[in-house]
């Protein structure tokens, strides 16, 4: 399975005892700040702009970790928390649209149900694109690239046959919006990559179903999961 595509500035930074890791503009850390809490480690979520420099930040102690977690556990919250996160944060609002989402990681943590309930949140507040970028993102991450777009094309044929193509055919600029037939306009975003696939469940399901959704039709959890970064 090929690697997900990865920015240059993605990795970890920190140290083994205080994890931090970069995904994108976002950098999740970890730090001990026993004046603040003694029973838990500190939740650093940082929003860095095209310059590398911090944007917006979102603070607080982590209840869901407490002082005494092993290292192991602390590596695979931030992990999991910065790709979770990634493609989040909106251009004009910074990380205020996410509060929500970011204070119950920070409650919760990132075991399974609780992740799918993270991103939900996340769903709820993001664009459309936000959304779709993420689905794309874990699904690279869960079969590979090619894989997924293999078992997408199902989920879109399906998809089609109950709920026609919608959205996609306000676009008067796009070829599969003028396809005369069936065939031809499944085969359109088939034929278009991953991406598109995606976007075309996004736009028909709506952004607030389509984790839910595609979990039900892929056998998929559509979350990053620590097994899918090695940690």
């Amino acid at each position: 399975m090929s690697s997900p595509h990865r920015l240059p500035t993605d990795g970890w930074l920190g140290t083994r005892e205080l994890p931090g890791y970069r995904a994108g503009n976002v950098v999740v850390m970890l730090d001990d700040l026993p004046e603040v809490d003694s029973h838990h480690l500190y939740f650093d979520l940082l929003l860095l702009d095209a310059g590398g420099r911090i944007q917006d930040n979102h603070s607080g102690p982590c209840y869901a970790l407490a002082r005494q977690r092993s290292l192991d556990e602390r590596s695979r919250f931030v992990r999991v928390v910065a790709e979770l996160v990634r493609h989040a944060p909106g251009d004009a609002r910074g990380l205020a649209a996410i509060g929500q989402a970011l204070i119950f990681i920070r409650e919760h943590g990132v075991e399974r149900d609780r992740l799918i309930a993270a991103a939900q949140l996340l769903d709820d507040v993001c664009s459309e694109r936000a959304v779709a970028d993420s689905l794309n993102h874990v699904l690279e991450l869960s079969v590979g690239e090619e894989e997924a777009r293999r078992a997408m094309c199902d989920v879109v044929v399906g998809l089609a046959r109950t709920s026609g193509f919608g959205p996609l055919d306000t676009d008067p600029a796009s070829p599969r919006a003028a396809a005369p037939d069936f065939d031809s306009r499944v085969s359109g975003i088939n034929d278009s990559g991953l991406a598109m696939q995606v976007s075309y469940v996004v736009r028909t399901v709506g952004k607030t179903r389509a984790r839910h959704y595609l979990r039900e039709v892929t056998d998929l959890e559509m979350v990053p999961k620590p097994d899918m970064f090695g940690v």
